[in-house]
């Protein structure tokens, strides 16, 4: 079973990195990242139904913040021996979504996604994915990225189809049928859980359709106790 920990409030950055030494069985990790005010590009803990903390983030200074952050750089740093995959994931810009000049949220989007490559090209070893739920995003990031593997995050607004190398599946959006064609396709498969409502729904759905079990990567913030729930389904 492939397992991808996804960092979240519920740890703190030592923490996390002291649980991941600790953890067998892992395939990978997943950091969110978002670029405050003053340009700097922080793994940031997301709560996904917490917009005005994402907000006062991105209208911030790096030095007005006294949360547990660090910039992408010193985690990478810290990860630089990992042999997992990495996941980082780039929350969209507020601002994007209220500028109606096309080229302007192009712009600042390709800055944004710039900026994060030249932080992980300091770190040539880590085999590093690149993700995104927003598709204005996701295509600067297929400009800029041209050697790593990019994904989308689906949601209920993916009403589009993008070529990438893989697709991270909300639990409300699972279906065996379109999940088993894009492994047909040798594109990875992940399966995101992110509260107790959505590990029952996974398991719900394992339960039911147990054939490419296996062949799925789930990210989640409990690796070790969704591996001892759903090992025997």
């Amino acid at each position: 079973m492939m397992l991808i920990f996804h960092k979240t409030n519920l740890y703190k950055v030592n923490d996390f990195i002291e649980y991941i030494n600790k953890l067998d069985k892992l395939t990978g990790i997943m950091l969110d990242i978002i670029m405050t005010k003053d340009k700097k590009i922080l793994v940031f803990s997301k709560n996904v139904t917490n917009e005005t903390m994402i907000n006062r983030f991105q209208n911030s200074n790096f030095d007005e913040l006294i949360d547990d952050i660090i910039t992408l750089e010193k985690m990478l740093f810290m990860l630089k021996k990992f042999k997992g995959k990495i996941i980082i994931n780039f929350i969209p810009l507020n601002e994007a979504l209220l500028i109606e000049d096309y080229k302007t949220v192009i712009l600042n989007n390709f800055n944004y996604v710039k900026a994060v490559k030249e932080i992980t090209d300091k770190f040539p070893l880590l085999n590093i994915y690149l993700c995104s739920s927003n598709y204005n995003l996701m295509y600067q990031i297929i400009r800029v990225f041209t050697i790593n593997k990019k994904g989308v995050i689906l949601n209920k607004d993916s009403s589009s189809y993008i070529d990438v190398d893989f697709y991270i599946f909300p639990p409300n959006m699972l279906n065996e049928k379109i999940m088993a064609e894009q492994l047909s396709f040798n594109k990875e498969v992940m399966i995101i859980i992110e509260d107790l409502e959505s590990f029952v729904m996974v398991i719900n759905f394992l339960d039911e359709n147990v054939a490419n079990k296996d062949n799925y990567q789930y990210i989640i913030n409990s690796p070790r106790f969704f591996y001892n729930n759903v090992y025997n389904i």
